[in-house]
């Protein structure tokens, strides 16, 4: 009894000993991370999605008793803050140190960077003690969708590197004798079909979708994900102004990316504007197809007749019918088929109450004396006298008006300087809204900010009063088209060039100190705690309109002014310049597309 009693104390021992020894057995670390880009211009939530495909593949790899993959809260515990786990991610020279930082087996980090007009990756994966490099791999694409491709092509093969996952195993040893007889039951099997998450893209991207005919709301239009049965699926995608596109795709895997281009099928309509001697050059052409608003230049449109109509505060109405086939593009000129509407002029001139001859000027072209009497085009500029005395008459289409001039002034206003000119304005004829204009050594400039009423653009904190003192707020693509006929949103070329008039020893895309004194407005700034407003040398007269942001917020009104150029960094980040109260500068900087500033537009 006393000999059983020991065997089973010396069984419970051994047991013992592998039970704690299975205890102490403890998961390799493995630190992936954030992905940061080089050239800053993805945006953080694009990042973050390439780091969690990555980490969902070292998951799916690596196997889970010998390996774990810290999430961002445990890496983001070891650095202190979200503030120091980014700045410490980004400025990582040695990335086997940062995986020391924060306690981890093995680390590994993707970095985005730019090769010629491609986007490119190169992921590298560490052990941290030793700091020897296990692998890498690097790819490039036109876009973050390719890098999703380049991951999921060659994350695995990286993962299966690390020791313990594709190596082989130790043999068990042998045991003498077999079994036979054996009686089993047939296993069992789950019928059906393995479904699969699959990627899908269009390009260009909206397309709607159906798969074998049945139509998905949780992917009606691309990009976007589905859940799809294995083996082939029939895809549709279509895309107003291009031809439905009918594939077939074998789906066979997880995360599996499907792409789809779709083919044509518009022509063009080109619509080039043009003006009779500049007349109305400051006002919009509005054009209507088929009866629905449209913008001047190239416009898509599917095969098909319609009907053209071009309306003008100062020429003729124009109609035309145009016929637009696939892949063909039809142009109207319009230099050749406009003319301008005209009134009837009888003009007199007297001085001191005493009529007088003077010579009188249409559109700088001297065409009689008084008394006049003639044809005058709506929108020309009259003008009276050898002084050239602006005639403040509103001529009306196919009518005849009558007016005397008087008390004239004998010299010259100075228009045609190429210093400031003050007191000058033009009409908009999309709002007819009247905007001031000024002259800054050889640009026109619009003295206040935009106000046109278009999508993509909002009045500070919704509120129309704020319109009427700062204008509206316009996001970049918006802006792009918001000025008037005739005028344009400034390049950042055009910045500079007025910069330099300011302050000649401005550079080219820097800040410009003093500038922002001269140009902004004699009022309308924070001056609290001894801060200056402008001195407005110019009348370019800038107000601070603050800015909106992506998520319905409004900032810094009253203290800041932002204005939107037309020249691109890279995809959506565009240049743009800010005055502020507490400095006296104008300074350039690069903001994402979508955020809203005002808009200053310069004539053509």
């Amino acid at each position: 009894m006393q000999k059983y009693n020991r065997y089973l104390n010396k069984q419970f021992f051994i047991l013992l000993l592998l039970a704690f020894a299975a205890y102490g057995q403890q998961q390799e670390r493995v630190a992936i991370i954030n992905t940061v880009d080089d050239g800053d211009s993805i945006k953080p939530s694009d990042l973050a999605y390439l780091t969690g495909r990555l980490r969902e593949t070292a998951v799916n790899i690596l196997p889970k008793q010998r390996y774990g993959v810290m999430t961002t809260e445990s890496i983001i515990a070891f650095l202190g803050s979200q503030e120091r786990a980014m700045k410490e991610c980004k400025a990582a020279i040695c990335l086997a140190e940062l995986g020391r930082k924060v306690s981890a087996d093995y680390v590994a980090q993707a970095h985005i960077g730019r090769f010629g007009k491609q986007l490119s990756i190169n992921f590298e994966l560490y052990n941290s003690k030793s700091g020897n490099l296990i692998g890498s791999f690097m790819g490039n694409s036109k876009d973050i969708f390719g890098l999703l491709i380049i991951i999921d092509e060659k994350a695995p093969a990286l993962f299966q590197k690390m020791p313990g996952v594709s190596g082989t195993s130790v043999a068990s040893p042998s045991i003498a004798g077999g079994i036979s007889g054996l009686e089993k039951a047939a296993d069992y099997e789950l019928g059906g079909e393995k479904n699969y998450l699959v990627n899908l893209n269009t390009e260009p991207a909206g397309a709607v979708l159906s798969f074998d005919g049945v139509p998905s709301s949780k992917c009606a239009k691309t990009p976007c994900k589905a859940e799809l049965h294995g083996g082939n699926v029939r895809i549709l995608a279509a895309l107003e102004q291009y031809e439905t596109a009918d594939t077939t795709v074998s789906i066979t895997y997880n995360n599996q990316n499907i792409f789809i281009k779709l083919k044509s099928n518009f022509g063009v309509l080109e619509i080039k504007s043009a003006y009779l001697d500049g007349i109305g050059n400051d006002r919009q052409w509005d054009l209507s197809i088929n009866g629905k608003p449209n913008s001047l230049g190239e416009i898509r449109l599917s095969p098909n007749k319609y009907t053209v109509r071009l309306n003008h505060e100062c020429y003729e109405n124009v109609g035309f019918d145009v016929g637009i086939n696939k892949g063909k593009r039809e142009i109207f000129d319009m230099a050749g088929n406009i003319t301008l509407k005209k009134g009837g002029l009888a003009l007199s001139a007297e001085k001191n109450g005493e009529p007088v001859s003077e010579p009188v000027f249409v559109n700088g072209k001297q065409v009689g004396e008084t008394p006049f009497s003639g044809s005058v085009p709506l929108c020309a500029k009259v003008e009276i006298g050898k002084g050239r005395e602006a005639v403040d008459v509103k001529l009306k289409h196919n009518e005849k008006v009558k007016h005397t001039h008087s008390h004239y002034a004998s010299k010259h206003n100075g228009m045609n300087s190429t210093a400031n000119v003050r007191g000058k304005s033009f009409i908009g004829s999309r709002d007819g809204k009247e905007y001031k204009m000024i002259v800054i050594g050889k640009q026109t400039w619009m003295a206040e900010n935009l106000n046109y009423n278009a999508d993509g653009s909002k009045c500070y904190d919704n509120k129309p009063a704020n319109c009427d003192k700062y204008g509206r707020l316009y996001d970049w693509n918006t802006a792009k088209t918001a000025c008037p006929s005739g005028w344009h949103l400034p390049s950042d070329k055009d910045w500079n060039v007025l910069m330099k008039f300011v302050n000649p020893n401005c550079s080219d895309n820097s800040n410009c100190e003093d500038a922002g004194t001269k140009l902004k407005a004699i009022s309308g700034w924070n001056t609290s705690k001894g801060y200056k407003a402008g001195t407005d040398d110019y009348g370019f007269a800038a107000l601070p309109g603050g800015y909106g942001s992506s998520n319905g917020k409004f900032n810094t009104i009253g203290n800041y002014g932002y204005w939107w150029s037309a020249s691109e960094y890279v995809a959506n980040l565009a240049y743009n310049r800010i005055m502020n109260y507490n400095s006296e500068g104008v300074y350039g900087n690069l903001s994402e597309d979508n955020y809203l500033f005002s808009v200053r537009c310069v004539k053509d």
